[in-house]
């Protein structure tokens, strides 16, 4: 019974329009312009309780001594005493040591927070996360907001560096979180702390609809993390997937030519044994007439018709 009401508690405590932290985004493939789904799961960045990450301004301190905290898929502590305690806690903050203290989010709901696509024909490249519904900027006449962009640590991307300091345009303020495999799309799976083993890249696969890691020559396995050609592993084999439509229609397609190929060999053999009998025929007519008369088996028949009449 215990369980239940702990349960309960659970469910009554989550907001009811709770934004997922495992987003599914559409996307338009930049190759072949297809139209495809790229699934995230972010949850492993969240910290628990009221816990924050803590971010430095990119301007110099002597301008603005300005920290941020901010918490992923939740909402964070609150990590000043001017943080307003009046209101319920919020996904981030942006706050100083002179009792400034300015809400960046609400809460994680649907109407405060959204995701998308760092670039929208190119899910590899990682995925966004926007707080909404900050404190009010009259200068700017809107809300505060807070963009936090988790780049997928794909190999062009996983020894690179990277400025984690907020940047601030008119109110709307941005972030790199940094490379991370939690903004790769799932499919391609983690060697160690990064995705596809270094020895591979993350991309997308049109022909089966999924992302999963492209081997370098000589690797192989799931995360490009097996060396050796699998060909001639005898200890493993590569991960395969279901006939799709396309192995389909080539098994059709082939099928198809080989049922031509077959009738076209029984065609040419009918053919030519017709052929090796009118040859026959021919000897034997010449045979019976070798004078080339052509009346000669017609007399015959006729001679045969008065023996028996």
């Amino acid at each position: 019974m215990g369980h239940v009401y702990i349960l309960l508690a659970i469910l009554f405590r989550m907001p009811a329009n709770a934004v997922d932290c495992a987003p599914k985004l559409s996307f338009k493939s930049k190759i072949d312009k297809e139209f495809g789904t790229a699934s995230f799961d972010l949850i492993s960045k969240r910290l628990p309780g009221k816990s924050w990450y803590t971010f430095k301004d990119r301007i110099s301190e002597a301008q603005r001594n300005f920290s941020y905290a901010l918490n992923v898929c939740g909402t964070a502590g609150r990590p000043s005493q001017s943080c307003d305690a009046g209101q319920e806690y919020a996904t981030a903050y942006q706050y100083d040591n002179r009792e400034e203290c300015f809400r960046l989010g609400d809460d994680f709901t649907n109407e405060n927070a959204e995701w998308s696509l760092i670039d929208e024909q190119n899910p590899t490249k990682g995925v966004k996360l926007k707080y909404k519904n900050g404190t009010y900027c009259p200068g700017n006449s809107k809300y505060r907001s807070l963009t936090i962009s988790f780049p997928c640590n794909n190999r062009d991307r996983a020894t690179a560096e990277y400025d984690s300091r907020v940047v601030e345009i008119d109110c709307e303020y941005f972030i790199n979180f940094g490379p991370t495999s939690a903004g790769c799309p799932l499919g391609c799976r983690i060697s160690g702390d990064t995705v596809c083993g270094l020895h591979g890249f993350c991309g997308y696969d049109s022909d089966r609809d999924i992302f999963s890691c492209f081997c370098d020559q000589g690797w192989h396995g799931e995360a490009c993390d097996v060396e050796g050609d699998w060909a001639y592993d005898t200890e493993s084999e590569p991960s395969t997937a279901g006939c799709d439509g396309v192995c389909v229609a080539l098994i059709f397609v082939l099928l198809l030519l080989l049922g031509l190929t077959a009738t076209a060999v029984v065609m040419l053999m009918r053919v030519r044994k017709m052929n090796e009998l009118n040859i026959r025929f021919a000897a034997l007519a010449e045979d019976l007439n070798p004078d080339g008369d052509e009346t000669f088996e017609l007399q015959d028949a006729s001679r045969d018709d008065d023996h028996f009449g």
